[in-house]
C-alpha cells in the first residue's frame, strides 16, 4: 500500500473531494481556519478507520493512531500545555509500528521556532522509520519541512471545503495559493514601539520556574510574552489576571499579595482572560446562544403577525439538536411563518455575512452579527454547532463576544496563545482588532510566538 485514495468526500463542508495522500510520508494539510481541514482528517479519515460509516469511497486503511491538541490542562499538572501536549505526542509515537499512520492535530501550536523545529525532526525520524505521518498544522516550520502538502480552501466555511492543492514541497512553493503566498512571499517588517510611560510593575513572583521574579509592561498598548514550552508565559498571564483582578467573587481569584509588589494596580479598572477552552459543549450550542441573541430571533419570529394568528409563541421555534442533526424538522404550521420570505429552518442555514444583510431592521441581533464578520467570521452559518468549529474559530468567537460588551477604558485584556488554530492571513485583521481594543484606553496582554504577532507588537517580553 504506496498511499491512500480518497473519493468523493462530502462530510460538513466537504465539496465532493477526491485525492491521494501518500504513505510513508510527512503529510501536512493547510488552509485557512475553518477551510476543512479536521473533517477530512478526522471526521472521515479517522472514523472510517474506526469503522464508523462515512460519506466518501476510501482504499483501504492502515492502522491509524490520532492525537488532538489538549486545550486544558488536567488538574494538578505540574507541566505546561505545550510541554503535556509534546509528552502525549511522545507517549503515542512509542506505540506506532512500521507501516502505521500517525494523525497529529496542530502539533507546533503555540511553539516558538526552535520547539517546532524539534517536533519536526521528531515526525521526520518517523518516517525515516518507516511510519506514516499526517498533520494538520499551520506553522511555518512544518510545511516547510513537509514531503507532500495538501491545501483546503481557498477560504472558509461554504466558501471552502475545496482541494486548492496537492503535490511535494517544490511544487507548494511554486504555487499561488493563500498559504503559500503568506508562507514565502510576505516580508515581516517591525513597526516602532509606541510605548506609554503608565505601566504595571508586579515584584516578587514565586511560582512554578519564577524565583523572586519582577514582571513589568506598559499599558494602553499589546505586549506578547513569547519563548519556549514551559518557560512560564501562560504561569505569567495568570499571576497577572489573578494579582489585578477586581470583578466579581475577587475574593475567590484575587492574589493575596503584599500591595507594595503590585504598582500601578489604581491606573486598571478590569482585567478579561481569553483562554483556550472550547466555547460549549451543549449539542444546541451555536454561535447565537454563545453571543446570547438566540431568544432575540425566537421573539422576532413569535411577534409576527402569522404566529399570532396561529398562537405560536417563542417556544415553539426553540432548535433543538434532533433539528440541527436532521433527524427531526419543525411542523408546516411553524415553517409558514417567514421573517422576510425566510422560515427559522431556511435561516440556520444563511451565513452571518447573509444574516447581516436580513437584519437590518434588527439592530441588537445585527450588532453582534457584525462582530463575529469583523472578526472574520462571516462565513459560518446560524446552525453550525460549537463542536463543529475549529480552534481558531472558538478563539475569534470569544474575542467578538468581547467586542460585544460595551468597551471601557482603562482594562486590561489577556490571551493565551490567540492565535492558535488561526491562518497566517487571518493575523492582520487580528491585529486591527487589538488597536481597536487599545484605541479605547486600554492594554492586551498575550502570549503567542508568532513572529508576524512579536514584531507588531507595542513591547515584547522573551522568557528563554
Amino acid at each position: 500500500m504506496k498511499s491512500i485514495n480518497i473519493k468523493n468526500a462530502n462530510i460538513h463542508n466537504l465539496k465532493n473531494i477526491s485525492l491521494e495522500i501518500p504513505l510513508n510520508k510527512l503529510v501536512v494539510v493547510v488552509g485557512p481556519s475553518g477551510s476543512g481541514k479536521s473533517s477530512l482528517i478526522y471526521d472521515l479519515l479517522y472514523r472510517a478507520s474506526c469503522g464508523e460509516k462515512i460519506e466518501a469511497k476510501i482504499s483501504k486503511l492502515p492502522t491509524i493512531y490520532a492525537i488532538g491538541q489538549k486545550v486544558k490542562l488536567p488538574k494538578n499538572s505540574k507541566l505546561s500545555l505545550g510541554e503535556y501536549n509534546l509528552n502525549r505526542l511522545k507517549q503515542i509515537i512509542k506505540k506506532l509500528k512500521n507501516n502505521d499512520l500517525l494523525i497529529v492535530d496542530e502539533p507546533c501550536a503555540g511553539f516558538n521556532k526552535n520547539d517546532s523545529l524539534y517536533v519536526l525532526n521528531l515526525l521526520k525520524k518517523q518516517v525515516i522509520e518507516g511510519k506514516s505521518i499526517l498533520v494538520v498544522e499551520h506553522s511555518k516550520e512544518i510545511t516547510s519541512g513537509a514531503d507532500y502538502i495538501i491545501e483546503l480552501g481557498p477560504h472558509a466555511g461554504k466558501y471552502g471545503g475545496e482541494l486548492v492543492f496537492e503535490g511535494d514541497f517544490k511544487q507548494f512553493k511554486k504555487s499561488k495559493t493563500l498559504t503559500s503566498k503568506e508562507i514565502f512571499n510576505k516580508k515581516i517588517t517591525k513597526k516602532r514601539k509606541n510605548i506609554k510611560k503608565k505601566s504595571i510593575t508586579i515584584k516578587k513572583i514565586n511560582k512554578n520556574n519564577f524565583k523572586n521574579y519582577t514582571f513589568k509592561f506598559p499599558l494602553y498598548s499589546l505586549t506578547c510574552v513569547s519563548g519556549g514550552i514551559g518557560t512560564g508565559k501562560s504561569t505569567i498571564l495568570d499571576y497577572t489576571y489573578r494579582s489585578l483582578f477586581k470583578g466579581k467573587n475577587s475574593w475567590k481569584i484575587r492574589l493575596k499579595r503584599d500591595s507594595q509588589n503590585i504598582i500601578g494596580k489604581q491606573h486598571v479598572r478590569r482585567t478579561y482572560i481569553i483562554d483556550q477552552t472550547p466555547i460549549g459543549n451543549h449539542p444546541t450550542s451555536r454561535i447565537s446562544t454563545f453571543l446570547n441573541f438566540d431568544s432575540h430571533i425566537r421573539s422576532l419570529y413569535s411577534e409576527l403577525p402569522l404566529s399570532k394568528k396561529l398562537k405560536l409563541n417563542s417556544k415553539d421555534f426553540i432548535i433543538t439538536k434532533e433539528i440541527l442533526e436532521n433527524k427531526k424538522t419543525f411542523s408546516k404550521k411553524i415553517l409558514s411563518v417567514k421573517y422576510k420570505k425566510i422560515n427559522i429552518n431556511d435561516l440556520l442555514k444563511l451565513t452571518v455575512n447573509e444574516l447581516i444583510e436580513l437584519f437590518l431592521d434588527s439592530p441588537l441581533i445585527q450588532r453582534k452579527l457584525l462582530f463575529l464578520q469583523e472578526v472574520g467570521l462571516g462565513y459560518l452559518t446560524l446552525g453550525q454547532t460549537s463542536k463543529s468549529l475549529s480552534g481558531g474559530e472558538s478563539q475569534r468567537i470569544k474575542l467578538a463576544k468581547v467586542l460585544t460588551k460595551k468597551l471601557g477604558d482603562r482594562c486590561i485584556y489577556i490571551l493565551d496563545n490567540p492565535t492558535k488554530g488561526l491562518h497566517l492571513s487571518d493575523l492582520p485583521n487580528f491585529l486591527k482588532i487589538f488597536k481597536k481594543i487599545i484605541s479605547k484606553n486600554n492594554t492586551i496582554l498575550i502570549a503567542d510566538n508568532k513572529e508576524e504577532i512579536i514584531v507588531n507588537s507595542d513591547f515584547n517580553i522573551n522568557l528563554d
